[in-house]
């Protein structure tokens, strides 16, 4: 169906914000959906301003509940006929009419679960090199961005170690479930062709050319981030972990071309130092530009 919803998932960190971004740029007919709370910075093509992962809670029963942080512990639902039912209805409420683009990494963990919602569903799996998300995941030294799988839920291991597993479980649920309706959006292609990987991923999706005429739009929000390395490099090579994480990542990189260790990547404390400054003093003068428009 030409009104079959689009549902962007990956890893966290894998580029499923921007690829969200796209989608919110490409048509108005879409209506974009994600589990983003500062809707106006994150993702400022939403107009939504519902909480995907909040639907989620809301409607259907999970294993374990984290009262502390007021949300499961491990992010896979526990499938309801009721709850398939009143969540579609809830989707289509919110869409009036409007093709439903639903953005959130958590539903790679359960793409089975989401046929049921929308049998018709189109999926985007967004992924990005491990040691780039793996670094993005862990460098704050929290759990915030991490996928909740059954195994990353497991607090007794290290923070790489979930990050690693997290990273594997969502290419694993991938390669189980792939079939004609899944497309995969690699990161590396989008910010070095923007607008040819964005048409080559829409004319997997079925869209024809009028039906995304923000193209040139969208085409200018994929941008290169910073690739250095060092935290992570560093991270992983003092981790008595090392055979654990490179045993979740392997299969991923061995089908993607990523490499399986970080010794190669570029990635110098001095450049990393820097960068980590000039980001800070960026969003140091961010902050006080909007206190003064405030």
């Amino acid at each position: 169906m030409r009104t079959a919803p689009i549902v962007i998932t990956g890893c966290p960190r894998s580029g499923t914000q921007m690829m969200a971004r796209v989608f919110g740029s490409l048509s108005r007919d879409f209506f974009l959906i994600s589990e983003h709370s500062n809707k106006s910075v994150d993702v400022p093509e939403e107009v939504s301003q519902v909480l995907d992962h909040q639907l989620w809670w809301d409607h259907f029963e999970y294993q374990a509940w984290n009262d502390a942080k007021m949300r499961p512990s491990i992010d896979v639902p526990i499938p309801s006929a009721e709850a398939i039912q009143r969540i579609r209805a809830r989707y289509l409420e919110l869409a009036q009419g409007r093709r439903l683009v639903i953005k959130n990494p958590s539903h790679i963990l359960y793409p089975d679960l989401m046929r049921r919602v929308f049998p018709d569903a189109k999926f985007v799996y967004c992924i990005r090199n491990p040691w780039h998300t793996l670094q993005s995941m862990v460098k704050k030294g929290r759990d915030s961005f991490l996928l909740l799988t059954p195994r990353a839920a497991d607090r007794c291991q290290s923070l790489l170690v979930r990050a690693a597993i997290g990273w594997g479980d969502a290419f694993s649920s991938y390669q189980r479930s792939r079939d004609k309706n899944w497309v995969v959006a690699k990161y590396e292609q989008l910010v070095d062709s923007p607008r040819t990987s964005i048409a080559g991923i829409c004319q997997k999706l079925g869209l024809r050319e009028g039906e995304m005429p923000g193209l040139d739009r969208a085409a200018v929000i994929p941008q290169p981030a910073r690739a250095n390395f060092y935290f992570i490099k560093h991270a992983f090579h003092d981790s008595p972990d090392k055979a654990c994480v490179t045993n979740e990542l392997r299969t991923g990189c061995e089908e993607l071309g990523y490499p399986l260790v970080p010794d190669n990547l570029r990635g110098m404390l001095v450049t990393y130092a820097f960068e980590q400054f000039a980001e800070k003093f960026k969003r140091k003068a961010t902050q006080l530009t909007r206190r003064r428009v405030a």
